[in-house]
């Protein structure tokens, strides 16, 4: 690692290291800009992520509580370096400091003899590779979860939510929905156009479902031209009346290719929790039910359960919203 510039800040009771962390870096040569605090107290509120490269910290509570200050940085999702500077002896604060999640401990004997340059930039450098290792970890949680195509969230992943949502909608008596979301006459865009324009749609589709819901929401591509959406906190009504408002954005966005025009258009099934459901295997049929009752009435139209309900809504005629391919 070059030898750049760096912001340090440097907890200092007493202050005591001032002078030796800035002899320290003086010999060593390091570029710093350093800025000194005598306490801990609400230091974990004021700082920014980015604000400071490293942490230099004594810990003499109750000024210096470096322990209570770790607790608070993971509550905050604060990823600072920090290292512990201390007294040679002091054995048991050393290991509750890296239990709590210090990068690094220092002597302050060994302050005037070692090199801060060599100390900080190998904190920096172990810090930057477990940021690296998080964040492949995270992208292949990600791909895990998600389908390539559309980038929405894929079949198992829906599944596993699904589960988790129906089982605290039964247990603390809250509301939950579940849209199916059917492309209609997809199949002839496929054959006229070909895969890949079929391809485009659906990323195309995916994203006017994702910007009509909440961001609580779960949107996901259940598979073909299929989408579900999972809707906590979300009674009927209001599922119903987002089931519309996806239509009306379907609709409003033709595939053009070339000259030509793609009328789109879908069919919608929502389902609700209620007490008589026996699982969410049985809600997510409940949907597929309603979804097949719209296809069967026209096309281009919500149907929501249970089916002998009178509570059932078609946006527009299915003549106005059926998929047929035009030619300007």
């Amino acid at each position: 690692m070059e030898k750049e510039s760096l912001r340090i800040l440097v907890i200092d009771p007493g202050p005591s290291i001032q002078p030796i962390v800035q002899g320290s870096l003086r010999r060593s040569g390091l570029p710093a800009v350093l800025r000194f605090i005598t306490a801990t107290d609400g230091i974990a509120a004021r700082l920014k992520p980015g604000q400071f490269d490293v942490i230099l910290s004594e810990h003499k509570p109750p000024a210096v509580n470096l322990l209570r200050t770790l607790h608070l940085f993971r509550e905050l999702n604060l990823e600072i370096p920090i290292i512990l500077l201390t007294h040679e002896g002091d054995f048991r604060m050393v290991r509750e400091a890296f239990k709590s999640g210090i990068s690094d401990c220092l002597l302050k004997e060994e302050l005037e003899a070692v090199s801060l340059f060599d100390v900080v930039t190998s904190v920096l450098e172990t810090n930057r590779a477990r940021q690296e290792t998080r964040d492949w970890t995270r992208r292949l949680q990600e791909q895990a979860e998600r389908d390539g195509l559309t980038l929405l969230y894929n079949h198992r992943h829906f599944l596993e939510v699904l589960e988790r949502e129906f089982l605290r909608a039964g247990r603390y008596h809250r509301p939950l929905s579940l849209l199916m979301i059917d492309l209609d006459e997809f199949k002839s865009i496929n054959d006229t156009l070909g895969h890949p324009q079929g391809d485009q749609v659906l990323a195309m589709v995916a994203q006017l479902i994702s910007r009509s819901v909440r961001h609580v929401d779960l949107v996901a591509r259940y598979g073909g031209d299929e989408f579900a959406v999972l809707l906590p906190e979300t009674g009927r009504k209001a599922a119903l009346r987002l089931g519309e408002r996806i239509l009306k954005e379907i609709h409003r966005h033709p595939y053009l290719h070339g000259p030509r025009i793609f009328p789109l258009s879908a069919s919608i099934g929502i389902g609700s929790y209620h007490p008589s459901l026996s699982g969410a295997g049985a809600l997510l049929r409940e949907a597929d039910q309603c979804l097949y009752a719209a296809k069967r009435g026209g096309r281009g139209r919500v149907v929501s359960g249970p089916l002998n309900s009178t509570d059932v809504f078609a946006d527009v005629s299915a003549t106005h919203l059926t998929s047929e391919i035009c030619q300007s």
